[in-house]
């Protein structure tokens, strides 16, 4: 009876072992090139309405503080839950169900991206409150200089460094959970992080190639005044999204 339970065990473990998948980034962005360059004519469409919508918010007075902005928004939240059904041949592509089953790992994607940001504002007031005024206003000083920083090229890279650092937990592995959720799968970000579990350095390398090609555009269009970086970022954020749909069929089994 022992033996048959160790060998229970051996087959549980060896089964796990196997289970476990790692990422080939350049496999995933050529492979998502080349289905892009096969499908073109219906991704240069969903450039093409990328585009508009982008546009459109440049009309919006005041951008963000626009009421306007937020039904801007929920428009442009419901084109990329057709787009992950449409890439993924799920019918149908718009379905209300299933934009609304998003919203729980998108929400849980901005929730921790905005707490990380108020961590980092408030965190270091907290003491000042505390009664530690006399002990921690100088090291809270050396702080503010530090955040003033940031408007220069080191406090830039500095903080862009920290975002890529903890990438993997605040956006990739939630943003695969959001996939899952609009094909009718697991929604859960904690299995998200049990199915990429080992795949770290991976996302890490995939956020600092995607910041990357970004930033290089960014700065070619500043740089020379060419204001094109609207058409690339309507490109861009296409490739990316399939991207991560190839990064979503390495990970979750079943029906894509």
């Amino acid at each position: 009876m022992p033996k048959k339970r160790n060998i229970l065990k051996k087959t549980t473990h060896k089964k796990a072992k196997t289970e476990r998948r790692e990422l080939s980034l350049s496999s995933s962005l050529i492979n998502s090139f080349k289905f892009m360059q096969k499908h073109k004519f219906t991704f240069l469409i969903w450039m093409f309405v990328n585009y508009l919508f982008l546009l459109v918010f440049t009309f919006i007075p005041n951008g963000w503080t626009n009421s306007l902005s937020i039904l801007w928004l929920v428009l442009y939240y419901i084109y990329w839950c057709t787009f992950v059904r449409h890439v993924q041949q799920h019918e149908p592509y718009f379905s209300i169900i299933r934009i609304i089953n998003g919203l729980i790992p998108a929400s849980k994607i901005m929730f921790l991206n905005i707490a990380l940001y108020i961590i980092f504002v408030v965190l270091p007031y907290i003491p000042l409150f505390m009664g530690f005024r006399d002990t921690y206003l100088e090291l809270f000083e050396e702080y503010m200089l530090f955040t003033e920083m940031h408007n220069g090229l080191t406090g830039k890279l500095l903080f862009y460094l920290l975002i890529l650092i903890i990438s993997p937990y605040t956006i990739t592995r939630p943003y695969l959970a959001w996939i899952s959720s609009l094909v009718g799968k697991s929604r859960s970000v904690l299995d998200a992080y049990k199915k990429t579990k080992g795949n770290y350095t991976q996302f890490v390398n995939c956020a600092i190639v995607m910041s990357a090609l970004f930033a290089l555009s960014y700065y070619i269009d500043t740089e020379f005044n060419m204001n094109t970086l609207i058409y690339v970022m309507s490109v861009f954020m296409v490739f990316f999204n399939v991207v991560f749909i190839k990064l979503y069929k390495c990970f979750y089994k079943g029906r894509y």
